[in-house]
């Protein structure tokens, strides 16, 4: 309770806080952006540049390399509806998608 009230009452603990968050939330977006081509490869996954993806990773390597883990994404996510129904298996697909600011 009396941390709530010093959060409440200094406008410096609070000015603080907000920047120890901005950090924090930098330092994920840092380390999920850019090329990661070799991290992909030294994990053991196959790398999908154009969809910026590692497939076939688990869990705690995706989050080792700061990826958003899917554990059971279609395997036919990206084909164009009109060829899924002749190319699609049912299975999952561990998928570890990683942050892009465009599409190239």
């Amino acid at each position: 309770m009396k941390l709530w009230v010093f959060l409440k009452t200094s406008k410096e603990a609070r000015l603080f806080l907000a920047l120890l968050g901005l950090g924090v939330a930098l330092y994920i977006l840092g380390g999920a952006v850019g090329d990661k081509t070799d991290v992909c490869k030294n994990a053991g996954g196959n790398w999908l540049k154009k969809y910026y993806e590692c497939e076939n990773i688990n869990l705690i390597k995706c989050t080792e390399i700061n990826g958003l883990y899917s554990f059971c994404a279609s395997p036919c996510r990206h084909y164009k509806e009109e060829s899924i129904a002749d190319k699609c298996e049912f299975k999952c697909t561990q998928v570890c998608e990683f942050i892009r600011f465009s599409r190239k």
